[in-house]
């Protein structure tokens, strides 16, 4: 009788909780193990998302606390809990089996400001279609400059639309973050059919940033057309940028691909402020008539 009561008491919190808030996020809550290890205490509490992350291994809780997580150095915190979370963070996109965790650390590491933010970025974007290195419980170490090795171990789990929507997430957040060495990736990666027409390398390259380039765009092959664009729609981020120019010039050249051609006009026509049509041609007379200078 007593467990038939409790489990009364559950369903009403349960359907009550439903109509309250997100259907789709207490429902997650509700089916999670520990919800059903202690369920008033998963339903009511806010734990802070960095105690989550450094205590809870579940796949949901984790998330959610990624959603939440707010960069300790831009809100207060001290520079042990800002390479907490980076740590977290890095391990989190480049490693974890679990595909929505490693969505969700992307996610945050968008939001970040710190400098490593980028390079983790562009290692997760190699490392979609690996599992956690080779050796267990040894981390990447954090580094300031892109990592175009990554972390990679064996080839995981992860159908070809999983890994294509995690490196579509890792380019769109390189995009805004607009970095130089995410530049370069976005460049290489849009460019997949150019490359004999793109600027010289001393041209679009900064400090570090050519290293294994080739190898990074190789982990896109699950679906080639869908990353391509994303990287297009991102180099529509590098306003006035010459070589983000003229890397969609050279697609718009040469590419056949309807989808490919819409959007590299259009990234081209966001960071130029022209409105000119599709034809490369066009363009390359505008940038020889000093289209980019003074801008």
């Amino acid at each position: 009788m007593a467990r038939l009561t409790t489990r009364m008491i559950l369903s009403g919190v349960a359907v009550a909780a439903l109509g309250l808030g997100g259907c789709a996020s207490t429902y997650d809550t509700i089916t999670s193990q520990r919800f059903k290890e202690r369920p008033f205490h998963t339903l009511f509490s806010s734990e802070d998302p960095m105690y989550v992350l450094e205590n809870v291994q579940e796949g949901d809780a984790r998330v959610r606390a990624m959603k939440k997580l707010r960069e300790p150095k831009e809100h207060g915190g001290s520079l042990i809990e800002q390479d907490k979370a980076i740590a977290i963070l890095q391990t989190s996109a480049t490693t974890d089996k679990r595909p929505l965790c490693r969505l969700a650390a992307v996610d945050a590491l968008s939001r970040f400001k710190d400098p490593r933010a980028g390079a983790i970025l562009i290692t997760a974007y190699q490392n979609a279609p690996y599992d956690s290195p080779t050796v267990p419980g040894v981390a990447p170490e954090i580094s300031t400059t892109a990592s175009f090795a990554g972390v990679k171990g064996a080839i995981s789990s992860f159908t070809p639309e999983t890994v294509t929507g995690i490196q579509c997430l890792v380019l769109q957040s390189l995009g805004d973050q607009r970095g130089p060495d995410s530049l370069n990736l976005l460049i290489r990666v849009a460019s997949a059919n150019t490359e004999k027409l793109l600027p010289k390398p001393g041209d679009i390259e900064a400090a570090g940033g050519s290293v294994g380039l080739d190898a990074a765009f190789r982990s896109s092959e699950a679906d080639p057309i869908d990353v391509r664009l994303a990287a297009i729609r991102s180099l529509g981020n590098y306003t006035r940028d010459a070589a983000a120019t003229r890397a969609l010039i050279a697609v718009l050249r040469v590419e056949k691909d309807v989808a490919v051609r819409g959007r590299a006009h259009e990234s081209l026509c966001k960071i130029t402020d022209q409105e000119l049509p599709p034809d490369a041609n066009a363009w390359a007379a505008w940038i020889e008539q000093g289209g980019m200078k003074g801008r």
